[in-house]
């Protein structure tokens, strides 16, 4: 009995040992969201953390996703309102259908728009070539860009995103990507539009075109095997579809949920599974955020010292809400926040000109750090100004200097006045006695007296 005891406990033993063994990251995958996708990446850029991941270092190729970047690069280089001519080579790319012509006269936007909302090869390849005069030439700012904005498995071939084999990206990498090209408001705000009306040109008549992104307004996806509905998410900011010559799927999107800018990445999924898959990668974040507010957009904090200015201090508001997420199991007083202002600030000042920084601890680990600034315009001061002297302190210490001058000047002028009146009674006295002795004088010399 004892033998079988013993075997039992130690049986259990192993098991507990084992288990405790198992490596988190396997543990994470187990319990993530269950994907169709080869690849996927869920992202909270509010507080920089990653939420889930799957092989989200690994190649893919990223489709037209790659027209973020196209797009980005061309936001950045062209007059968006400048009217471009669409040359012959732009047109010669692999599409499904034609939107452009050679020849067409065209507003560069409305090329980005096609790109973005259509996913328009040509128009993605004409804003290339508008932009650096050949599509090669384009390719490598691409690739540069990419370099410049932290992607070490990235690698553009094409501005449009055809399959190429050496065309591809990581999970990981496109999120860097969208991050930029969203931070851009030309590109967020046509990413963003659900429905757009491109002018007639010259060699087409107007057309209506609409974004491949459902969850901003919901539709009907065609999966090449019949239609899916696909509804509305909740919070959808802006996102990118992308799909392979052999039918497999990519998509990015931004999403608000509970305050967090959320990144959702699917990349190898299927026609019929692409939107499930982001539904899930963002059904997981908004299960997994804990939102904490530290403190609030507009909040005010102590004012910061400055010099040269009408006033030596100012006070700061906060640019953006204090959010966190608060881990499973941690206490919100755990939660502290330190401010810290620029140092040696100098008049002017204007109003929204950032001061400092607001920093969030969990514990004493910095979780994020927030702008803080001014909250009203401060002019440049008088010439007591540089020494930290305020211009009403300015005043009082003149209206002090003022009135003790005056009482100096008051005391003088009494005491002259007394020493005038002193001097003249002296004087009276000193006449009133040579009188008497003349007058004495005078009576001795009638009498004839000696003495």
């Amino acid at each position: 009995m004892k033998k079988r005891f013993r075997f039992f406990t130690t049986f259990v033993l192993i098991v507990v040992l084992a288990a405790g063994l198992l490596p988190t990251a396997a543990f994470a995958a187990a319990s993530g969201p269950d994907v169709t996708g080869s690849a996927a990446y869920v992202y909270c850029a509010t507080t920089d953390e990653v939420l889930w991941q799957k092989n989200a270092s690994k190649q893919y190729n990223l489709a037209s996703i790659t027209k973020l970047m196209t797009c980005l690069i061309a936001a950045e280089k062209l007059d968006l309102s400048e009217e471009v001519t669409v040359t012959q080579a732009a047109t010669e790319v692999i599409k499904t259908e034609s939107f452009v012509f050679a020849g067409e006269k065209i507003k560069a936007e409305d090329l980005m728009y096609a790109a973005l909302l259509a996913s328009a090869n040509d128009a993605a390849k004409a804003l290339a070539i508008t932009a650096s005069g050949s599509e090669k030439k384009f390719v490598k700012l691409m690739n540069q860009k990419a370099k410049e904005l932290g992607c070490k498995n990235t690698n553009f071939v094409t501005s449009s995103g055809v399959y190429n084999k050496n065309h591809y990206s990581t999970a990981e990498d496109i999120v860097k990507i969208a991050k930029a090209a969203f931070a851009n408001p030309d590109v967020l705000r046509i990413a963003r539009t659900t429905e757009y009306t491109v002018p007639a040109t010259n060699k087409t008549d107007a057309v209506t075109i609409k974004t491949t992104n459902l969850f901003l307004n919901g539709g009907e996806a065609d999966t090449g095997n019949g239609k899916i509905k696909v509804k509305k998410y909740k919070g959808m900011v802006a996102g990118k579809t992308g799909t392979t010559n052999l039918n497999r799927t990519t998509m990015v999107v931004l999403c608000k949920i509970d305050g967090f800018d959320i990144y959702a990445v699917i990349l190898d999924s299927t026609l019929q599974q692409r939107y499930r898959d982001v539904r899930k990668l963002l059904n997981y974040a908004k299960a997994t955020l804990s939102p904490y507010n530290a403190f609030k957009k507009g909040d005010t904090f102590e004012g910061a010292k400055l010099k040269g200015g009408a006033t030596n201090r100012v006070d700061a508001v906060a640019a953006a809400d204090g959010l966190i997420n608060l881990p499973e199991g941690a206490s919100a007083s755990l939660v502290s926040t330190k401010v810290s202002f620029d140092k040696d600030l100098q008049a002017p000042i204007t109003k929204g000109q950032v001061i400092g920084t607001a920093a969030v601890y969990l514990a004493d680990e910095k979780i994020r750090e927030i702008d803080l600034t001014a909250a009203a315009e401060v002019k440049e001061g008088w010439f007591l100004s540089r020494f930290g002297i305020t211009n009403l302190q300015t005043v009082i210490l003149f209206f002090v200097l003022a009135l003790i001058l005056a009482f100096i000047l008051l005391i003088t002028v009494l005491r002259t006045i007394n020493k005038r009146k002193r001097r003249a009674a002296r004087q009276r006295r000193l006449m009133e006695a040579a009188r008497r002795q003349m007058e004495r004088e005078r009576d001795l010399k009638q009498r004839n007296w000696p003495y």
